[in-house]
Formats: C-alpha cells, sequence, structure tokens
C-alpha cells in the first residue's frame, strides 16, 4: 500500500506539473519522467553532483532535488539527514514523505506522537507544531508550497 501512495504522489507530480528550469547550481530533469532505483537510493544518489550538502538543524543533511514544478510549488527528491532533535514552530510546507532508511519520532503539539520507520509514510500539513526527533534517516518526499490560509 505505502508503495502504491509514493507511486501515486509521483505520478500526480509528473501529469500535473510541468518541469521548470532550476535555479543556478542545482540542474533539474525538465522535459522527462525520472527513475531512481532502489540501489541507488539506498546511497549512490546522495553523491549526485546535483546533490545539496548542509549542516543545519536537521544534523548533516544532503538533498537531492529530482523535479519542480513550473511555479516551483511542488517539489520532489531524496533526502537524508542526520541525528537531530528540534521544535517545529510551524512546518513551511505540505509534504508526503517515504522513508528508506531510519525514520522519526513526530510528537504533535497537543502530545501526540507518530513513529514512522523505513518502509513507511507519512504526510505532515503545513503549519504543523510539535518536536521532530530522529536517529538519522533517507527519505522520498514531494512538497507542496500552498498559499497562506486567509
Amino acid at each position: 500500500m505505502q508503495y502504491k501512495i509514493l507511486a501515486v504522489a509521483a505520478m500526480w507530480l509528473l501529469w500535473e506539473t510541468a518541469f521548470a528550469a532550476a535555479p543556478p547550481g542545482v540542474p533539474l530533469v525538465t522535459t522527462k519522467p525520472v527513475k531512481v532505483t532502489a540501489a541507488a537510493a539506498r546511497g549512490p544518489i546522495f553523491g549526485a553532483k546535483t546533490a545539496v550538502k548542509d549542516n543545519g538543524p536537521d544534523g548533516p543533511t544532503i538533498d537531492v532535488t529530482i523535479a519542480r514544478s513550473k511555479d516551483r510549488k511542488v517539489e520532489s527528491g531524496l533526502y537524508s539527514a542526520g541525528p537531530s532533535e528540534q521544535d517545529i514552530a510551524s512546518y513551511p510546507d505540505d509534504e508526503f514523505m517515504f522513508f528508506i532508511e531510519g525514520g522519526v519520532k513526530l510528537t504533535s503539539s497537543d502530545g501526540t506522537v507518530l513513529e514512522v520507520r523505513a518502509g513507511e509514510g507519512a504526510a505532515i500539513p503545513k503549519g504543523w507544531k510539535g518536536h521532530w526527533s530522529t536517529q538519522g534517516y533517507k527519505k522520498y518526499y514531494v512538497t507542496y508550497e500552498s498559499e497562506p490560509a486567509k
């Protein structure tokens, strides 16, 4: 079932959006569907020339953007993060994620706890408030930057 959800999200992205050129230094596939093999997702893709490395609140991270919509509101890719603990005041976008390795513990501001592990997916709504805890993970993601609620 979780693979069907990921496949539907990816197909929606390919069907509903036209790919746009990336900002300088972050080339994206612009006109064709993209395949990421299971073997590449387990590690080699994170060494790609397009991989963006950082060391911020998510610990050491690598972000490999696969596609972005023309209006820049929908983005998909793979993300690797190290151990981190952080409070989230307001999650920036709507996001669907599917974990390849590791996982995350999400504690909502009302005390509700959701643990997501490798082989499972989760959706986080824009504006979510809570605590994010992880020992590290690799995930596929699809984000949507919606307009602020009116």
